[in-house]
């Protein structure tokens, strides 16, 4: 009972953190919205720091475990950034700067925790791009992690500062450009090829998914 508790409160705070930012959501308004008294979730958070962690915990954790089973179901290292990206694509609407903004300025160890697994990350995905190079879909004349690290460069300041206009052209359009850039800049012709089979596929589904929209409109 206390673990299922536990989880719900998780869920019910991630959704209120990662909608609404940070700063804004008390535990008051936690207790309130689980329906539950702050004896109760202060029982089982200490803080709302403390709970903050636990969501960004299992958050991170459930983006491993998505990225495995992308990375897995790819027939090889081309398509697994295709279908990366494509995942991109649809987690946009979930993309909230204040939240990044709040955990920068109020919540910095978290924030640094969040900085040292990307870091990471980084260094985990250059062996499976060396593996491009044996595919024979990437060219072998390319520093893997140099390029990692300026791909994290666009994606963090995309992301937490208003450097671009995000006003004027939608984030999905930014995120299509960083990605294409980046892997046609290692591609082979082989590998380039998958790339532009692989985004006609997915222009031709988006174009699906629109008709089905607005026909149900």
């Amino acid at each position: 009972m206390y673990m299922k508790l536990r989880d719900r409160i998780v869920e019910e705070a991630s959704r209120l953190f990662f909608h609404n930012g940070i700063k804004s959501i008390t535990m008051t308004d936690i207790a309130s919205h689980m329906g539950i008294s702050k004896r109760t979730l202060y029982e089982i958070f200490n803080d709302k720091e403390e709970l903050l962690k636990e969501c960004l915990e299992r958050s991170m954790a459930k983006g491993d475990c998505e990225m495995e089973k992308l990375i897995s179901n790819s027939h090889n290292v081309i398509e697994a950034m295709m279908n990366i990206y494509a995942k991109l694509l649809s987690d946009t609407h979930h993309i909230n700067k204040p939240v990044i903004h709040d955990l920068r300025k109020y919540h910095p160890s978290l924030y640094k925790k969040i900085e040292n697994k990307q870091k990471m990350g980084i260094e985990q995905f250059v062996p499976y791009f060396e593996q491009g190079v044996e595919q024979g879909l990437m060219e072998d004349d390319i520093n893997f992690e140099v390029l990692l690290w300026l791909l994290k460069a666009q994606f963090k300041i995309l992301l937490e500062e208003d450097f671009f206009p995000t006003d004027k052209y939608p984030i999905e359009e930014f995120i299509r450009a960083i990605i294409l850039n980046f892997t046609r800049g290692i591609a082979t012709p082989k590998g380039d090829k998958i790339i532009t089979e692989s985004i006609a596929k997915f222009d031709e589904e988006k174009k699906i998914n629109k008709c089905i929209y607005e026909t149900s409109m």
